[in-house]
């Protein structure tokens, strides 16, 4: 059996080998295991029976759409016809049941050298093409191997889905692992019409932003499959966007006073009271917490949602206990470890000398790292940390560190900009010199802070001259992940995909090394 959770990379290798090693590379840095199959149209025999098993050992598949047809098998398929053999991977992982990422390369996306193919098979391709855009299922557009690798990235949070149903898939036991497979195909064979709820369909309207739709669509598939917790999840990340909270409210209700047994629906009525009333202020999103854990006391989410509750009423030895109880019950979860480190991190913030506070919250950030070690939110706790701790060279690196991971972090690159004129680190003459401030307030030194002069640039757009600068910085500190993504940035900003991809490459590679 797998240790971790494996996804199948689908593409035609002889056009898309390296960018389907990239994915590769990223899967493996994000704790997943990648599995593919090299197809070059030379082997003898029908390939399908392989795929097919190396297909079911898997729990997910990312599929490159590119130019090319590929090789495909000796007759067309019974049920598909004439296909591929990576068209086939994607087509037979849906009748499974898989879930499937459809990555649609742009024409311009730079490929592997091959030799063309016969307008027959480049015309199959694209049609093949506009079946998967005109589908109506989730497709995401990609035009550059570095925009590759930053949207597996953004799929982080349903991979980590796929991850949680990967842990409780690993202890289960043989004959329920018999009834999971056997329901899915149920659910395959039984599937009402083209219009019917799919995941596809229900991703498609959540990335269109029609969240009305998708809310709909995502309750359908809960109803079907009431257990399946990420329905749920999206269910509820439609209401948050699209402001559906009353829906949501009176979904749950309803679904309670009909299965008043369910722990997950007592949850996700909890979730929606919190939706109506961030503030819990009558108590109704804890009081539905605390049924779901006393109905199932083996789901861990009303754990941390309780903690979460306790810890903002500043409760902070019941939100303690919470978050202990959810990382027994979840220990793989890295934002578990994230909360349980930022509540003691809170404790320090108020009494810098609360030793034991510092200890735990150090030993939980960093097991979150170990977990996790592109967790920006791991790595600005201990900012945090060591910010309250006057460690102001440490917290300087780990706002570096979650910067570099995460750019969108305002707060965090205020941080960055504080603290990189009181904690040394690389400085160069700029003639915008005065344009700066030191932190309180005065002119500052023509010698300026590497960062807060190349983060300048780039927001200029003068990305010539934050490269040279990037480069002198990385030179002076080649440990700096900060300085490497800003230089990929530079990169990025000038069109030079191939150094920007291999400077992120090294960015991510050192985060994988500081995780360990």
């Amino acid at each position: 059996m797998a240790l971790r959770p494996r996804i199948f990379i689908s593409a035609v290798s002889k056009e898309l080998r390296n960018s389907r090693q990239l994915i590769a590379n990223t899967l493996q840095f994000l704790g997943y295991e990648p599995v593919w199959q090299d197809i070059f149209g030379t082997e003898e025999g029908d390939l399908r029976g392989m795929l097919r098993r190396e297909i079911d050992a898997c729990n997910g598949v990312m599929h490159l759409v590119g130019q090319c047809y590929g090789a495909e098998p000796p007759k067309p398929d019974e049920q598909l016809g004439r296909v591929s053999y990576t068209q086939y991977e994607a087509l037979y992982a849906r009748q499974r049941g898989k879930r499937v990422w459809y990555l649609v390369l742009d024409e311009d996306f730079p490929a592997d050298a091959h030799d063309p193919e016969s307008d027959e098979l480049a015309g199959l391709q694209a049609a093949y093409r506009q079946r998967v855009k005109a589908d109506a299922n989730l497709f995401h557009t990609i035009a550059t191997p570095e925009g590759l690798k930053a949207k597996v990235h953004e799929l982080r949070n349903e991979l980590a889905r796929l991850r949680r149903s990967f842990t409780v898939w690993t202890t289960a036991v043989t004959a329920l692992l018999v009834a999971i497979v056997a329901l899915v195909a149920w659910q395959v064979i039984t599937r009402e019409s083209p219009s019917a709820a799919t995941d596809e369909r229900a991703d498609a309207a959540l990335v269109a932003r029609n969240y009305a739709a998708a809310f709909d669509l995502y309750a359908r598939l809960s109803d079907r499959d009431p257990a399946n917790v990420s329905h749920h999840r999206h269910v509820e990340e439609c209401a948050r966007l699209g402001r559906l909270e009353k829906a949501m409210l009176d979904r749950y209700l309803a679904l309670v006073a009909r299965r008043p047994e369910s722990a997950i629906f007592h949850n996700y009525l909890g979730n929606a009271y919190l939706l109506v009333d961030p503030q819990d202020k009558d108590g109704k999103g804890r009081g539905e917490y605390e049924a779901a854990a006393r109905l199932d006391p083996k789901l861990a989410s009303p754990l941390a949602n309780l903690g979460i509750l306790a810890h903002r009423a500043g409760r902070s030895d019941e939100a303690e206990s919470f978050f202990r109880r959810y990382v027994a019950a979840a220990p793989g979860d890295a934002q578990g470890w994230v909360n349980l480190g930022l509540l003691y991190v809170a404790k320090v913030e108020a009494s810098p000398a609360d030793a034991p506070a510092v200890t735990e919250a150090g030993k939980s950030l960093a097991e979150a790292v170990r977990i996790e070690p592109g967790s920006a939110a791991a790595h600005k706790g201990l900012g945090r940390l060591w910010a309250a701790t006057g460690r102001k060279k440490d917290a300087l690196g780990a706002y570096e560190r979650s910067l570099a991971l995460d750019f969108d972090q305002p707060e965090v690159r205020q941080q960055v900009e504080l603290l990189s004129w009181e904690s040394g680190g690389a400085r160069f003459p700029s003639t915008q010199a005065d344009d700066f401030k030191t932190r309180s307030g005065t002119a500052a030194d023509t010698n300026v802070p590497a960062v807060i002069i190349a983060m300048r640039l780039i927001d200029q757009g003068q990305f010539q001259e934050a490269e040279k600068l990037c480069l002198q910085w990385t030179g002076s500190e080649p440990e700096n992940p900060l300085a490497w993504r800003l230089l990929g940035r530079a990169y990025e900003g000038q069109g030079r995909t191939a150094e920007a991809r291999r400077v992120f490459d090294h960015v991510l590679g050192q985060s994988k090394a500081d995780g360990r």
